[in-house]
């Protein structure tokens, strides 16, 4: 019996199983007390590299200085009444925009968009100024001034943050109802806070690229505990953890230890973020060593994991935190020999990092220059600068029935919307989540802001805690941001004699109508859906996953890369890391819809997801094994080199869109059909990982028996057991490895067939019946992935690599 072809749909449904895997069984007594997971270690995993701390608490300081001077500069120029509340209002809102927008990676670049931003202030409110006594006109000038500061976000960060302090400095003039006569007083308070500023972000408080680099390091080393100890052992997963988890715990772990890498390899691109830039090479191969030990653990069960493959973690984490400890003394570090720099390499961050963060899904939607269903070809940022004119625009004329006075609220809401997203579901998502957040803040502030009573200086600290949290958590949740304004808002208005329940009613009126109008524009005019931005994001990948075969088929040969430059493996598989990074980041929206029948979409989506970061998984495992092998003899290059090749094949075919036969795979079996793509992905898995366990340099783990598993055990009800020979055309039994997945890729069990018995093989699986994923790989073969049976004896067939075309393969059933 010949086992059927995984490419062809499988007859159970990969997405039924939605949730996560139950987590298995701690063992009695843990690892020796190794499992527990310290509160630093959450703490640290958290927030990596404390990004989110220090620019919350940059933030809450940078306010309470500028509001203490501008206070003080209002006092002895004998300032009161509305100039005095101009001056502390503008210093706050320019230290606000200039903390959150100021990004650049080098001193001088920062002091540059730092003297920028106050220009751009002062255009807006000078703007608006020169037309406040022609209502009509000032509006529609704001209706221009938002096309433009979204246009020219083409232009990079610093035109971002202008565009944003322009915005807003218009904004304020409206909010202030500030004239031509008050602008000498808008100059002094913008000239008081920029220098305050400057002062503070260069020379008191300035930017340390060298310690996030650590604290990023140290993040990492944290997240990479705590996925081996939750491996190990159930009791140390967190409840939290395992209720948000989008997809299967194993994964999750990976992806989150995946995130903090690509990080780590943004930051080593920023001046002055290590002693020597020829380390960056080396610091980013201990990275991807530390993530390759790691794989190894969580692809043992749990049961079966040794205290060596747990030591071998630290082992790895241990040599990275030396190599940073050896460059920051100015010391060699060239701990290892894949740990060596590169000198003769460049080195290219994966990621260009935001103010220390990892970049939104408009590295994926931005070259998707067509709109949803067709029409004139347009940049994203033409695309949302048209969006927004016409959203702002709606949020002005209907803000302004319900509110004559507090419209400017249904505009905000509707102008930040579109702001850090690229999908109409983002999009909706965040405006939710900004009426979510205001709605709560305004039930909290009718209880809070009475309690207070009205005292200067228990509402200043009010306003000051409320903008730590809501920095530090935005980045958790914008609803958090949200909430955290509100209560601010509550408190100012406390402050000016102005505030009252309705005016908190019609706050959160305002701002749901703005949330909608932005959410009905983001969907019916020029959409982009994120179903279309996922289908991007999984080609992207694809192709990276292409261009890492490509480049170790390369390194195998001998052969210099493009433009005889020497191929740097470690690059493409961080490549392909950022790759996932943004599939997660863009499906996001998708998995966490709640309309009927969203159900079996998450668990497409989210399945798919799993699949592709094991694939990535898998990649690293491979080069790795290359790099480890680079002293070996020919016949190991030639192993690995030859069932590459094949597995090639397969990455060619989800990269161009072909089913795994090679027929053409159209929409709607990409769309309509996701798991036969998700099969897909689960055999180029399983040939990836029967490839990493066939090669003898791939370390420990690759036993000729998986452990805990007994063939014997094939009578006994509780296991499944999988038997077959392996054998070429002329039926002469190989030596191979057999590897059992699951249809989502889980490796279930593997063995070795041994040509001493003809090739022949068992693997016992568990419980069931099957049908299950089984790859063969050998050495001068083709990996062959099939679906299987328990019971019957599987005769599968292996093509040698050089005749494994597409279509001898279709007819050998071998994918």
């Amino acid at each position: 019996m010949t086992i059927t072809s995984a490419g062809r749909r499988p007859d159970t449904d990969p997405t039924d199983d939605d949730a996560e895997v139950p987590p298995p069984a701690p063992e009695p007594g843990g690892q020796d007390g190794v499992d527990r997971i310290s509160w630093r270690d959450r703490l640290l995993a958290s927030d990596p590299g404390n990004v989110r701390l220090a620019l919350s608490t940059r933030a809450a300081l940078s306010l309470a200085v500028a509001i203490a001077v501008s206070a003080l500069l209002a006092g002895a120029i004998g300032l009161q009444g509305t100039p005095a509340v101009i001056v502390v209002v503008l210093g706050a809102v320019l230290t606000m925009m200039t903390t959150f927008t100021a990004s650049d990676p080098t001193t001088a670049g920062r002091a540059i968009t730092q003297l920028c931003l106050p220009v751009a202030m002062l255009a807006g409110i000078t703007l608006s100024t020169l037309v406040d006594r022609h209502r009509v006109l000032s509006l529609s000038l704001f209706v221009v001034v938002m096309f433009v500061v979204v246009w020219v976000r083409r232009f990079g960060p610093r035109a971002f943050a202008c565009g944003m302090v322009i915005w807003m400095g218009y904004f304020i003039a409206l909010f202030l109802q500030l004239g031509f006569a008050q602008l000498p007083v808008v100059l002094l308070a913008v000239a008081t806070t920029t220098v305050l500023l400057l002062l503070i972000g260069l020379v008191l408080a300035p930017q340390r690229p060298a310690l996030r680099m650590r604290r990023m390091a140290a993040s990492f080393a944290a997240r990479v505990r705590v996925a081996s100890a939750e491996h190990r052992d159930a009791a140390a997963r967190s409840p939290w953890q395992r209720w948000t988890g989008r997809i299967g715990t194993a994964d999750r772990a990976v992806l989150r230890v995946d995130e903090v890498a690509v990080l780590i390899d943004g930051q080593l691109a920023v001046p002055h973020a290590i002693t020597d830039p020829a380390h960056a090479s080396g610091v980013r191969a201990a990275v991807l060593r530390v993530e390759a030990t790691l794989s190894r653990l969580l692809d043992t069960p749990p049961e079966d994991v040794r205290h060596e493959q747990a030591e071998a973690v630290e082992d790895a984490l241990r040599r990275l935190d030396q190599l940073l400890e050896d460059d920051r003394r100015g010391r060699g570090g060239e701990d290892g020999a894949g740990d060596r720099p590169r000198r003769d390499t460049p080195f290219t961050p994966a990621a260009e990092l935001f103010a220390g963060f990892l970049p939104g899904s408009a590295v994926t939607v931005g070259p998707m220059v067509a709109p949803e269903g067709g029409g004139p070809k347009l940049l994203l940022t033409t695309r949302q600068a048209l969006q927004i004119a016409l959203a702002g625009g709606l949020a002005i004329a209907l803000g302004d029935a319900v509110s004559g006075q507090r419209w400017y609220w249904a505009v905000l809401a509707c102008f930040l919307a579109f702001t850090g997203t690229a999908t109409a579901a983002e999009t909706i998502r965040k405006g939710l989540q900004r009426t979510v957040g205001t709605i709560f803040g305004v039930v909290v502030a009718l209880v809070l802001v009475p309690l207070l009573g009205s005292s200067t200086a228990v509402s200043l600290v009010v306003i000051l805690v409320a903008i730590f949290v809501g920095f530090y958590l935005f980045r958790v949740s914008y609803t958090c941001l949200a909430f955290a304004i509100t209560i601010l808002i509550a408190e100012l208005y406390e402050l000016l004699g102005t505030y009252s329940d309705g005016l908190l009613a019609l706050r959160v009126e305002e701002t749901a109508l703005g949330a909608v109008i932005g959410g009905v524009v983001a969907v019916s005019f020029l959409p982009t859906s994120a179903s279309r931005a996922e289908q991007a994001a999984r080609a992207r990948l694809a192709e990276e996953l292409r261009a890492a075969t490509l480049d170790v088929a390369t390194v195998l040969r001998g052969a210099p890369g493009p433009d005889d430059e020497p191929v740097d493996l470690h690059a493409r598989a961080r490549s392909l890391d950022a790759a996932v990074h943004q599939l997660a980041l863009v499906g996001l929206p998708l998995s966490l819809r709640v309309v009927p029948g969203s159900g079996a979409r998450r668990g497409r989506v989210t399945g798919r997801l799993s699949a592709w970061v094991r694939c990535a998984a898998r990649v690293r495992a491979v080069i790795h094994a290359v790099e480890d092998s680079a002293d070996s003899d020919a016949h190991r290059h030639e192993t690995v080199g030859n069932a590459m090749s094949a597995v090639r094949e397969l990455v060619d075919a989800l990269a161009e869109g072909r089913g795994p036969t090679g027929h053409a795979a159209t929409p709607a079996t990409r769309d309509d059909a996701p798991e036969t793509l998700l099969a897909e992905l689960s055999a180029l898995h399983g040939a990836l990982l029967a490839l990493h366990d066939a090669d003898p340099t791939a370390g420990p783990g690759a036993s000729a028996e998986a452990p805990g598993l007994d063939p014997s055990a094939d009578g006994d009800e509780r296991h499944a057991v999988v038997r077959g020979r392996v054998t070429d055309a002329a039926g002469t039994g190989l030596d191979a490895v057999v590897t059992v997945v699951d249809p989502h890729g889980r490796q279930l069990g593997h063995a070795r067939a041994d040509v001493g018995t003809g090739g022949r093989f068992t693997v016992t699986v568990g419980s069931g019946a099957g049908p299950w994923l089984v790859v063969v790989a050998a050495a001068g073969f083709a990996p062959h992935a099939g679906r299987a049976t328990a019971g019957p004896e599987h005769q599968v067939v292996l093509a040698p690599a050089d005749r494994a075309t597409p279509d001898r393969r279709a007819a050998a059933g071998v994918l």
